[in-house]
């Protein structure tokens, strides 16, 4: 009886082996089913549009169209890469969701380790630093002086530092190196008083001629590299990319937000 069993048991162990290798290898050629797939139309696009550089492809929510992440936005491509469109998708069977930014953030979230590991490698003596006089977080701003914006939230310190909020500054200047946003920026990171020459510039309007070696090349480097598109560029603790100017009350819940994932990062 236990021998018959045993051979019962045997057959049974082979039979789920094999039936698993059939899995295993559906699953692998589902797999590359799909990457072919993506190599097809990624092909066929960059075929069609020689200037693009795709650096991400998905299906899009939408059947027969496919998301495209390029240089810091996301475009959709249809099946035959005969057309391509630029703007929002949304999905509006139980309310209105914006399948867009949705998609940009998932792309985006990619992204926030690298970030996080390259932001906690700067010296701050590169930065230009408002410090919170009670210090519980840090952000990291990418700026240009001549980005309405940027002032704005510069106008938005003291509601920044009075919530504990500590703000470190990058320069980027959005129109490039060498550029007039760049010169004006040059001249804040090489003033004997930094944070003098940033109010100035930001709520004043005047610059400085102040030229040193600086880290403004090494900032725009990183812009780059972290596919930033526009200032002010905040990066939480985690990494995460917020575009934009925000008041102080919702910085701080994104903040709060941002530090309960770090937290369960931890704990894995």
């Amino acid at each position: 009886m236990q021998y018959i069993l045993k051979i019962v048991s045997t057959a049974l162990i082979l039979a789920f082996m094999s039936l698993a290798s059939v899995y295993a290898a559906e699953d692998k050629e589902q797999l590359d089913a799909k990457v072919n797939e993506f190599t097809l139309v990624k092909a066929q696009l960059e075929k069609r549009v020689p200037s693009i550089k795709v650096e991400v492809i998905n299906k899009s929510p939408l059947p027969g169209l496919y998301e495209v992440f390029t240089e810091g936005q996301l475009l959709y491509v249809s099946a035959d890469a005969k057309f391509l469109i630029s703007g929002k998708l949304f999905s509006i069977e139980n309310g209105i969701k914006d399948l867009t930014e949705r998609a940009m953030r998932q792309i985006d979230n990619r992204l926030a380790p690298m970030r996080r590991k390259q932001i906690s490698a700067l010296d701050e003596a590169d930065m230009v630093i408002f410090k919170a006089a009670e210090e519980k977080y840090r952000i990291t701003v990418f700026t240009d002086v001549d980005c309405g914006y940027c002032r704005k939230l510069h106008k938005e310190m003291a509601n920044y530092n009075n919530l504990g909020i500590t703000v470190r500054y990058l320069g980027y200047p959005r129109a490039g190196l060498g550029s007039a946003s760049h010169v004006k920026l040059q001249s804040i990171w090489c003033a004997k008083d930094k944070n003098d020459a940033m109010d100035k510039a930001k709520i004043d309007r005047t610059f400085g001629s102040d030229t040193c070696d600086n880290p403004l090349a090494e900032h725009y480097q990183l812009v780059k590299k972290f596919r930033l598109n526009g200032t002010p560029a905040i990066i939480l603790a985690s990494g995460q990319y917020l575009p934009g100017y925000l008041k102080a009350d919702k910085l701080l819940e994104l903040i709060i937000e941002d530090e309960a994932v770090l937290e369960k990062i931890a704990a894995k």
